[in-house]
């Protein structure tokens, strides 16, 4: 490429880099929300993933379990509950629950649990009583939902996937190593965290003796499932879509490495979809920058990867 031309390019890219192409035409940045509004029909991993939702509050009956996430739970029980100590790790079980009167003059709900240890547990969530029934769904903090957690294992245990993300975690719960688009076979589905309440364990098919991994999963409609069943995984062999990349470069993309000269879809397979993308043109080249959340950025001209940092 001739010495006036790189010129160009990179002072479109330093442009790019401190929030917009300074100096060359651009148009409005792209987020990921914009492309999620775009009319793209539902496929079949996020239908699966629709299944994984937890009951509305109305459907709960005595006897539905949580396990205690973290020590803080303490801070959510009302002065008249019995004892909080060594909850964690324990479940609490789901007794009923009760219109009281509330200081806004309001009916609320209080709901009672029993602790592992037969005490009684109290909670007023910041529900009106009246809202009780039409709630779709009712987390309570510090705690997993083990409904969820059962049903998730139940229909995902024993079956084989392709894993699309590189987010792995060995026995010990390190950050192991992982690729992206094998089959992998699902182990077991058990509680997580509160965050990330499906801990999904599975085997790389084709190492069936290698030691199990496992990834944290999301699951619902709420803003904080943002590890849903299908960004993780599909249940067709993606390689089978892209016949026209090389196996080199398929190589680099399960190992989530780009080089010049890759396409667009080639590093959205390798890295996954951008979070924010921003477009220019300088009078020779079509430019466009993709940002992920975490620093890393690619600059593309004319739709080839020219430069990158991760």
């Amino acid at each position: 490429m001739k010495r006036a031309a790189l010129l160009i390019i990179n002072a479109a890219i330093c442009g790019a880099l401190s929030g917009c192409f300074t100096g060359i035409e651009s148009t409005p940045r792209i987020t990921p929300s914009d492309v999620s509004h775009a009319g793209v029909r539902t496929t079949s991993e996020q239908a699966f993933a629709a299944t994984l939702i937890p009951e509305a509050p109305r459907a709960w009956m005595p006897g539905k379990q949580w396990q205690v996430a973290d020590t803080r739970i303490a801070m959510i029980f009302t002065a008249s509950s019995g004892s909080c100590d060594s909850l964690v790790g324990r479940t609490i079980t789901y007794a009923s629950e009760r219109r009281v009167p509330s200081v806004t003059g309001v009916d609320a709900i209080e709901l009672a649990f029993t602790g592992p240890d037969g005490q009684s547990l109290y909670y007023r969530p910041d529900l009106p009583a009246d809202d009780w029934d039409d709630r779709a769904s009712l987390a309570i903090p510090f705690a997993i939902e083990l409904s969820p957690v059962a049903k998730a294992d139940s229909l995902m245990r024993g079956n084989t996937y392709y894993i699309t993300t590189p987010l792995w975690r060995d026995a010990t719960g390190s950050p192991a190593t992982g690729l992206r688009h094998i089959a992998v076979r699902v182990d077991s589905v058990t509680p997580g965290t509160e965050r990330y309440p499906l801990k999904v364990a599975f085997t790389p098919v084709s190492e069936p003796d290698a030691k199990s991994k496992f990834i944290l999963m999301t699951y619902g409609t709420s803003a904080s499932a943002t590890r849903n069943f299908d960004r993780l995984f599909s249940f067709t062999d993606p390689r089978r879509s892209y016949p026209r990349i090389t196996d080199a470069t398929w190589q680099k993309i399960i190992r989530s490495q780009v080089e010049a000269g890759m396409t667009r879809d080639e590093c959205r397979l390798a890295l996954g979809a951008p979070d924010h993308i921003d477009r220019g043109a300088t009078p020779g080249a079509q430019l466009e920058r993709w940002t992920y959340d975490n620093g890393v950025y690619l600059i593309f001209e004319d739709g080839i990867l020219e430069r990158w940092r991760k």
